[in-house]
């Protein structure tokens, strides 16, 4: 569909294609593209190679930029490699679990179980988030700090174990660097201190700590999610966590591992196909011999120089710097924090091409619609959280005009290049996406032994697999780390979130998901028996709290923050502490969190921090 004076009008593909090159093309040089964790890596792979090749930029992201980040960059620094560690099946042979900021029930419902599986076996299980969730009631402790005070808590487990002669010396000795150094940043953070900053005794501080270290069998797993990672001192959080594992070896070995949780589908796979504004596919840095190696595959070097993030993009629309974007499979005006901020900015652009299955809130706004296949109805590979590359395949056709991503995003790339007569429109021949896949493999030295056809014949292997003959690899680093050693690096507690409750605001907001809704629910409020499930937004309050406001169950609040403001109905519970609330980030009715949220953000992973804000709240 194309929008003219305002109102859509059903066109054909060509016609749809040829306006979207021609927008885009006016504005080369002002560009910037989104691309889906939700669709395969061969979709991904050519959103951005349209990006490096016909559009001259790196400036393409996708919403890892939103959940994982920081735990990406940290891993990267301080391994190598910024993927998890382990597969699956290691958790279900933990001596220890530590889930730290992650409800994996609700949010990674398979997850849980081999975790609920673990804790049958023997295994001991330690909670860390500041609500209460399912896995609680599993738990062998849980640790409920104060929002924002993770590094604190960490490096003081951190320097328990090393106090306590815990740390696994040898491993540190042979395969890591920088120790001294970090184990002179953790002098201030005593148990004491700890105990001070996060509200949690100093011993169940220790006793987590001990337990990590010294698991009653087998090794120990740390899993995290977007609790760690959504907030401004989001990068020191992951460094924490990475120090903890570091120091007493729990990696590289059956039944170990560090594991951010991934938030979508294929958010693994969008980001090893080059979805990043930082890194070429498969993570390789802008350096001579690389740039070179893709232009002799590509025909065009690719710029050199790191493109912009996410937040930096729709930032730009309102300075000028993008003129032009093209969102493919996402819904920003969903997921973006401060969203009466994110409307402004996109209401800037001047060309805004979406391309999805559905028309929702960011699709809307746009200037052409590209109507997308789901992922049962085309072909192509995911990548999960453990590294395992797995067939899509077609099991129904798409309906109407649909088309695979891939298909389109090929189409218009050659419509581009020629309005901006680049000879490049062969890069984007291709029979299908097996052959996509094929040369983005020869591309990743991690993904060179796989195909489609391998895939086909033995099932979803997990990478590194750089040869045909290669099995796949369990779990990484067991003899070596990408970057040789791996790095301490010192992780710094800041004093406070961006935002804090005062007078005027006096309650804390942290945002999560559902189980029965899928992260905004653009897709999940399109199903009735979903919407029968969880019909309406619940917003999680103390009693003590609802007391306090004359509220009871079920009751109508009204929660500001100065960005914004939504209605929803109180649940009461002691699942989250006096003076804070949640609010799960669902669009359910005209309510949505992140009209709430703060833009502030991690200065060096640019991502939003979504678990703080201060808000009041008042009976509707």
């Amino acid at each position: 569909m194309v929008k003219r004076d305002g109102r859509w009008h059903e066109v054909g593909w060509d016609e749809a294609l040829d306006a979207t090159a021609e927008g885009l093309a006016r504005h080369h040089g002002h560009f910037g593209a989104l691309a889906s964790a939700k669709a395969t890596n061969e979709d991904g792979y050519l959103v951005q190679k349209f990006c490096r090749v016909v559009m001259a930029t790196n400036d393409v992201d996708h919403c890892t930029r939103l959940c994982h980040s920081p735990s990406v960059e940290a891993m990267l620094a301080s391994m190598g490699s910024g993927a998890t560690s382990n597969s699956y099946q290691d958790y279900e042979e933990a001596g220890c679990l530590m889930v730290v900021g992650a409800d994996a029930s609700a949010n990674h419902p398979v997850i849980a179980v081999r975790l609920r599986r673990a804790v049958s076996r023997g295994a001991r299980l330690v909670v860390v988030n500041p609500k209460g969730i399912e896995l609680c009631e599993q738990a062998d402790l849980w640790i409920a700090q104060r929002p924002g005070t993770d590094v604190a808590l960490f490096n003081a487990m951190a320097r328990v174990i090393v106090d306590e002669g815990l740390a696994d010396e040898r491993f540190i000795r042979e395969r890591t660097e920088g120790f001294h150094a970090w184990r002179g940043a953790l002098e201030t953070y005593t148990l004491e201190y700890a105990e001070r900053v996060t509200g949690v005794p100093a011993r169940d501080i220790a006793q987590a700590a001990r337990w990590y270290a010294q698991p009653p069998f087998s090794g120990s797993c740390l899993i995290w999610g977007m609790g760690i990672t959504q907030h401004v001192n989001g990068i020191h959080n992951a460094h924490a966590l990475l120090n903890l594992s570091l120091v007493v070896g729990q990696m590289g070995r059956p039944g170990s591992g560090i594991s951010p949780l991934r938030g979508q589908n294929n958010v693994q796979g969008c980001g090893d196909a080059g979805c990043i504004p930082t890194n070429l596919p498969g993570y390789q840095h802008y350096v001579d011999d690389t740039l070179a190696r893709f232009e002799q595959a590509w025909g065009v070097r690719p710029p050199g120089r790191t493109g912009r993030v996410v937040t930096e993009m729709v930032e730009g629309c309102l300075t000028g710097a993008t003129r032009a974007m093209y969102v493919v499979g996402e819904n920003p005006l969903l997921s973006e924090p401060d969203l009466h901020h994110a409307e402004k900015a996109l209401g800037q652009l001047d060309f805004l091409v979406v391309q999805d299955l559905f028309l929702h809130e960011t699709a809307e706004r746009a200037h052409v619609f590209l109507p997308a296949a789901a992922f049962a109805e085309k072909e192509g590979t995911f990548t999960n959280s453990e590294r395992r590359v797995q067939r899509v395949r077609a099991a129904v056709p798409p309906p109407g005009e649909a088309r695979p991503d891939w298909w389109i995003t090929a189409e218009l790339a050659k419509r581009v290049a020629r309005r901006l007569a680049l000879d490049v429109g062969r890069q984007f021949d291709y029979a299908g996406s097996a052959e996509i896949f094929d040369e983005m493999a020869r591309l990743t030295p991690f993904l060179a032994g796989l195909s489609h056809a391998r895939l086909d014949r033995e099932g979803g292997l997990q990478w590194p697999c750089p040869t045909s003959d290669h099995p796949g690899t369990r779990y990484l680093y067991a003899e070596s780390f990408p970057r040789g050693r791996a790095r301490f690096i010192p992780a710094r507690q800041i004093e406070t979130a961006a935002e804090l409750p005062d007078a005027d605001y006096p309650f804390v907001l942290n945002t999560g998901r559902l189980l029965y809704h899928w992260h905004g629910g653009t897709l999940t409020r399109r199903v009735q028996g979903l919407l029968e499930l969880a019909p309406r937004l619940e917003i999680a309050i103390h009693p003590s709290d609802a007391r306090r406001l004359g509220v009871d169950e079920g009751g109508e609040l009204r929660v500001e923050s100065r960005r914004g403001e939504l209605t929803g109905y109180a649940r009461v519970t002691e699942a989250v502490k006096p003076g804070a609330i949640f609010v799960p980030f669902v669009k359910l009715g005209e309510s949505a969190a992140n009209f709430l949220t703060n833009a502030a953000f991690d200065p060096s992973s640019k991502i939003p921090e979504y678990k703080v804000c201060a808000v009041r709240i008042t009976r509707a």
